[in-house]
């Protein structure tokens, strides 16, 4: 059995996008409808809110390699000084589309950011997968996406996995570093039950990949091979992301949510919205950063 624990008690509306960030020793998280960046200490146990020019939403973040973090939001893809909160447009490729949004963003092993939009009314398949190289050009990998989860990448860059939720599937996509190539997706595991979605993931040292589970009060660990090498269930229904830190990336963050919650759902789950930590006996991957 795992021990899990409530790292910081906060009622976050969806908390997201976890990432660990090795200089300095913190974890970057968001809250995505709130919106705020925060940044969190597991030697103090402090949690800090981060200034941020945020407006109403923020879809995701990883840190970039020359210093500072990248945001994608409802209106494309920004730097993002920590610092000052201020924040400077960078690319988009959806500009003049009311109808979509960016969540959730990752880095593959090669410094290239990958970014998904969906639909912001969750309902029609509206939304891409992007790849944007360090120049800041483009390409459209996927169509056809209501939500966009994930990403995460194989050990050694040839995988990558993302999620369109509301399909409940994790697909992959075989990638060749050599050439770019990204190849079609493939179903690499589906969640069976009707309303529990796959959500935030992370790939560990040993090439298995965490899959956060909204509504399902689990984190799952699929071999890489796609079965389901192990559960984990959570004292909270709405897990929304998972990362590993800690100086040794032994343990695994996960972010949760309160969104849509009924007053009896938050009393029976008072944590929801919480970020937990747990020991799960292996060890994350450092995330690269932005190469751009």
């Amino acid at each position: 059995m795992t021990d899990i624990t409530c790292a910081f008690e906060i009622r976050s509306i969806i908390g997201e996008c976890p990432i660990w960030s090795p200089a300095e020793r913190r974890l970057y998280w968001l809250d995505l409808r709130r919106p705020a960046v925060y940044r969190f200490d597991p030697a103090s146990g402090r949690n800090e809110t981060l200034p941020a020019r945020l407006r109403d939403y923020v879809g995701g973040l990883v840190m970039r390699a020359k210093g500072g973090c990248i945001i994608d939001k409802d209106d494309g893809i920004f730097a993002y000084d920590p610092a000052s909160g201020e924040i400077e447009p960078l690319v988009h490729p959806e500009t003049g589309r009311a109808d979509t949004w960016f969540n959730d963003a990752k880095c593959d092993r090669a410094g290239n950011l990958w970014a998904g939009t969906g639909d912001r009314g969750e309902a029609a398949p509206l939304g891409s997968l992007y790849r944007f190289k360090p120049d800041l050009s483009w390409q459209r990998i996927d169509t056809g996406i209501i939500c966009s989860n994930g990403p995460a990448f194989s050990p050694d860059g040839r995988v990558a996995y993302f999620t369109d939720s509301y399909a409940r599937q994790i697909y992959a996509y075989d990638i060749t570093p050599e050439t770019g190539h990204v190849g079609p997706r493939r179903v690499f595991a589906e969640v069976p039950e009707d309303n529990v979605y796959p959500d935030g993931m992370t790939v560990d040292a040993e090439g298995y990949l965490w899959n956060a589970q909204w509504d399902g009060w689990r984190v799952v660990r699929y071999a890489p091979d796609g079965r389901i090498d192990r559960t984990i269930k959570l004292p909270v229904p709405r897990p929304a992301s998972v990362a590993f830190g800690g100086n040794d990336l032994s343990t695994l963050y996960v972010t949760t949510a309160s969104f849509g919650m009924s007053e009896a759902e938050i009393k029976a789950a008072p944590l929801s919205g919480s970020l937990f930590a747990l020991k799960p006996g292996v060890r994350g991957l450092p995330e690269p950063a932005f190469a751009g």
